[in-house]
């Protein structure tokens, strides 16, 4: 090769995710289906299954005359309702990219990173209930993308992933980013924490398989994510996709004892001290449960990834239990509940932590789809493999029928509730000179507005976040499956996106934008109105404080202060910096998101920290390393 193509060819490798040796050699030959300088001609779109009309004269100059994989594969899933496509673009995946931005009815939403992808598109399907699609390249694309879909499946969030990958199969040979078997072996990787694995074999088949992928990923018995390795010489091959009729999934009816139903409705109603505890498995019944807990008169608690399910403001309401657990919740089963019903969580050290659910010797009923989660933290009297959507309608009719109502415990609660929920009880109004984290949480939920939706990323700001907003109906959101840090940050990406006419507030810590921070690109050029107000204390706080707390002494874990006001306004991002209380307010949150988003760099107070319901107190009564102590203020 000539020293002039060599520099070519060379100028195209520069990237971490650029094409494999081989697939660049293809480009410059003119073998791939990649966009060149050369107009293409959309074929014309006919409903899924049917025969593409034959291409006129006309177009035979411009388009090929045969559709490619690519293309089935994209339009068997907008077909299904998944087309919202999210992703990096990559040599190995380009032509899937292709074929998402020749389809008039799929949205590309081009990411910064593939995890922060996978966030977005959780995001996505939990603001729309629509199935996402993840889309990313071979090699590190593929491994970039592994703890969002490890949250995901944790979360048990439906999605597709496409991989890419090289024509490993097909040369024979070692190639640059191989994915498959003998080489990063993607599918073995991702086994564990996927649906299913499908590897394209064929290009005509490639629809067929697209679709068999996203059925695992949105069966209702156990949702998740699910992986599509499609290497690139099938992608780009010609494919005439058989005619699939797919209908959508559907949960098979469950056989609900009715005797088993009556049975735990009369343990509530006659309990002494009853409780309903709400997870995150039970979101989409959110009115069928508060409905249940008014017509028993039982009061209910949710765990923390499930906070707001049913609004907090309801008067059977004790907030959320388990981290940072409010004082209700704290107090009600510091006092000993004789009868728990439990409807779908798996009761982890974060859904339990200091709010244990029964008393020793009391009887806990736990309801789920998944028996694994029977029997774990806490002793399991009566586990009942079900659906929770089903089991919660059949209690309510059974309640109903049959006029079931405790009547002894609603007093206890009304004088519960004249007590604060929160451990500093006046944190609206708290004026200190620098803004602490539970003033500047009032305020960002004052100006706001009811409407919006909150996020929280994971860090110190997650426990304020949890204890000292007051949430609504599905107005909730945090990846607390995997906990991972920058998951809140791309989440509210999709979560706008998902709903645009709604402002997103994420609460994060500038530990947490270090990481992810780039995503609010994303935010920008689609113009969503998403304000990342960063909880900026300059340090690892939650670090900071908990191994202070676990070994007695302290180590700074310091970061520095980072201006993410100036930071923001780099990027052309409207920003502000806060200091002190009042100074977030409706009128500044309007002017700054008019055309997008925002970031407010907030200097809280970093001494302070929530008492009691923390992590690392989860982790001791679960640890030998001693009972957990109070946490205080640092001298």
């Amino acid at each position: 090769m000539a020293p002039k193509d060599t520099e070519a060819r060379d100028s195209l490798t520069g990237e971490d995710d650029s094409s494999p040796a081989s697939f660049i050699r293809d480009l410059l030959s003119g073998d791939t289906q990649e966009r060149l300088s050369v107009p293409r001609l959309k074929p014309p779109r006919l409903p899924f299954g049917q025969e593409f009309a034959a291409p006129s004269a006309n177009n035979v100059d411009h388009e090929p005359t045969f559709k490619r994989a690519a293309d089935s594969i994209v339009e068997a899933l907008v077909e299904v309702g998944v087309d919202t496509f999210f992703g990096i673009p990559g040599g190995p995946v380009s032509s899937i990219f292709d074929a998402i931005l020749k389809c008039p009815r799929a949205r590309l939403i081009e990411s910064r990173h593939e995890t922060g992808a996978a966030f977005a598109a959780a995001g996505y399907y939990r603001a729309s209930g629509r199935v996402p699609c993840v889309v990313v390249t071979a090699g590190p694309g593929a491994t970039n993308v592994v703890t969002g879909v490890v949250s995901a499946h944790l979360e048990q969030v439906p999605m597709l992933i496409i991989c890419g990958d090289v024509a490993w199969a097909a040369e024979g040979g070692r190639l640059l980013q191989n994915s498959g078997p003998e080489g990063i072996d993607i599918e073995a990787m991702l086994r564990g924490v996927t649906r299913a694995t499908v590897r394209v074999a064929q290009a005509k088949s490639a629809s067929a398989h697209a679709l068999a992928a996203f059925r695992a990923a949105a069966a209702p018995e156990h949702p998740g994510p699910a992986l599509l390795v499609v290497p690139i010489h099938r992608a780009s091959a010609e494919a005439e996709p058989p005619r699939v009729v797919s209908s959508p999934p559907r949960l098979a009816a469950t056989r609900l004892d009715p005797a088993l139903v009556e049975h735990v409705c009369r343990r509530l109603a006659n309990a002494e001290r009853p409780l309903l505890v709400f997870g995150a498995g039970a979101r989409h019944h959110a009115r069928a449960l508060a409905r249940l807990a008014d017509v028993l008169d039982v009061p209910f608690v949710t765990t923390p990834r499930a906070k707001g399910v049913v609004s907090e403001r309801h008067p059977r309401s004790l907030r959320h239990g388990g981290l940072a657990a409010s004082m209700w919740a704290r107090k009600y089963t510091a006092r000993g509940v004789d009868v728990a019903v439990v409807l779908g969580t798996d009761l982890d050290d974060c859904a339990v932590g200091p709010t244990p659910y029964v008393r020793p010797g009391g009887e806990l009923i736990h309801i789920d789809l998944d028996a694994r989660v029977f029997n774990r933290n806490l002793e399991t009297r009566l586990g009942i493999v079900a659906d929770i959507g089903d089991f919660v309608d059949a209690m309510l009719e059974t309640v109903t029928r049959l006029g079931l109502r405790n009547g002894e415990i609603g007093t206890e609660i009304k004088a519960l509730h004249r007590e604060s929920a929160f451990d500093v009880q006046d944190f609206e109004s708290d004026a200190a000179t620098i803004i602490t984290p539970y003033r500047a949480l009032a305020d960002l939920e004052r100006a706001a507005g009811r409407g919006a939706r909150f996020v929280t990323d994971i860090g110190e700001h997650m426990l304020f976040a949890l204890h000292y907003l007051t949430m609504d109906s599905d107005q909730f959101l945090i990846n607390l499956g995997l906990g991972s840090m920058g998951s809140g940050i791309c989440s509210a990406v999709g979560l706008a996106l998902g709903e645009p006419e709604r402002t997103v507030v994420c609460v994060c810590g500038d530990g947490g934008m270090q990481m992810a921070g780039m995503e609010v690109l994303v935010a920008s050029a689609e113009r969503l109105k998403v304000v990342f107000a960063v909880f900026n204390d300059a340090r690892y706080n939650m670090v900071y404080h908990g191994y202070r707390q676990l070994y007695g002494r302290a180590e700074p874990w310091e970061t520095g202060f980072i201006d993410f006001a100036g930071w923001a306004h780099a990027l052309s991002i409207p920003s502000a910096r806060i200091n002190h209380p009042g100074e977030i307010s409706a009128g500044l949150l309007d002017a700054l998101t008019q055309n997008g988003p925002a970031v407010l760099d907030i200097r809280i107070d970093r001494k302070l920290q929530l008492a009691g319901g923390g992590r690392n107190e989860a982790l001791q009564r679960m640890s030998s390393l001693g009972a957990p102590s109070r946490l205080r203020s640092e001298a």
